[in-house]
């Protein structure tokens, strides 16, 4: 079943970008755009959605002040240019405060929250007991449970507390720290170089001093793991 959302913001341009994230998220999807309140107003009168994307300053009526208009709110995530709004918006109980430009992985964050809210699982990892043919990992990405050969992981890059698994052909993103997920995949070959990456070194292309190439991608070695990592490689 999939979860609705309505985006609200008098600029073009944020409910444009906004929505491009949206659409990468599989299982949410945009039910509607507003320019202001007014419209939003009319628009949920007829329509049921699950989340607002709702920007504070608009014309005529911000943001915080439709909110108390809502006698039976959805969940909300407020987008906003401003800071100072920020007290008052968790008292009424939204689910996140964005502030713009706001980046996919911020969003994907805030919807994450939004799941879990539901007692919706959204993500996490865990391993099969079947050690039988290739290697592989359940990964939970998207409500979703998939199956992810460790060949066709080439690699890991931190979020915060989220990580995203670059594949042969697409990404995941799961709940998970890269530090913890580092404890759990077998080194070699899969080889920490920055706070930020874990690469699977079978997947390398080429290698530097300063970095490594796997496949297109240049990841930087991070001055607190190059040491290791190259030793790890064989190349110190």
């Amino acid at each position: 079943m999939k979860t609705t959302c309505l985006i609200i913001d008098d600029e073009p341009l944020a409910r444009k970008l906004i929505a491009s994230h949206v659409a990468k998220i599989e299982g949410l999807e945009v039910a509607g755009e507003c320019g202001n309140a007014i419209e939003a107003g009319n628009f949920l009168r007829t329509t049921k959605v699950n989340l607002l994307f709702l920007d504070i300053q608009m014309p005529e009526i911000n943001g915080l002040q439709f909110i108390a208009t809502l006698k039976h709110p959805p969940a909300i995530i407020l987008t906003t240019a401003y800071r100072n709004f920020a007290p008052e918006a968790f008292d009424l109980e939204v689910i996140d405060y964005l502030l713009k430009p706001i980046s996919f992985d911020r969003l994907m964050k805030a919807v994450n929250k939004f799941y879990d809210k539901q007692s919706v699982p959204t993500s996490g990892i865990s391993y099969p007991n079947d050690p039988v043919g290739e290697p592989f990992v359940y990964v939970k990405s998207d409500r979703k449970t998939h199956k992810v050969l460790l060949s066709e992981i080439v690699y890991v890059e931190s979020l915060d507390e989220y990580v995203k698994i670059h594949l042969n052909n697409t990404t995941l993103i799961t709940r998970e720290n890269i530090t913890s997920l580092e404890q759990k995949l077998p080194q070699p070959p899969f080889v920490r170089i920055h706070r930020s990456f874990l690469i699977n070194a079978s997947r390398i292309k080429s290698i530097s001093g300063e970095s490594v190439d796997m496949g297109g991608k240049e990841l930087p070695f991070g001055r607190a793991f190059k040491k290791l990592a190259l030793t790890t490689l064989s190349l110190g």
